[in-house]
């Protein structure tokens, strides 16, 4: 009867844990791409698809965000993603895990980014 008892509860706290784990890990967000900083001083991680996504950073953990230069790789554990355009995010982590230069980012990107008054295109 004791062991049937103490088989029932761990059951329900493994499933209980299952559960809670489940339901935050929906709700996060793994990106990874070029680090570029933007015009009024928010930074902005450029997807391989060339989707810009500003993110905040204010309690990440991880990489110093402002040593950062324009084209680094980058990933980013962060919340869900607004559909916006460019997206939007808060991050929780950042990483870069190689250098990288402007050049690497879809030159696209920073045009539509310059026209909207994100970014100010080199002459």
């Amino acid at each position: 009867m004791k062991k049937a008892a103490i088989i029932l509860i761990c059951s329900v706290l493994m499933l209980t844990l299952v559960f809670s784990v489940a339901s935050v890990l929906d709700s996060i967000t793994v990106l990874t791409g070029y680090s570029l900083k933007c015009e009024n001083g928010s930074y902005m991680i450029i997807e391989e698809t060339g989707s810009p996504i500003r993110y905040s950073f204010n309690k990440a953990i991880g990489t110093n965000v402002e040593k950062l230069a324009d084209g680094d790789r980058i990933l980013i554990i962060s919340d869900l993603v607004n559909c916006t355009y460019p997206g939007s995010t808060t991050a929780h982590f950042v990483f870069r895990y190689a250098e990288g230069e402007r050049e690497d980012i879809p030159e696209e990107t920073l045009i539509q980014l310059s026209e909207m008054g994100w970014y100010k295109m080199e002459e």
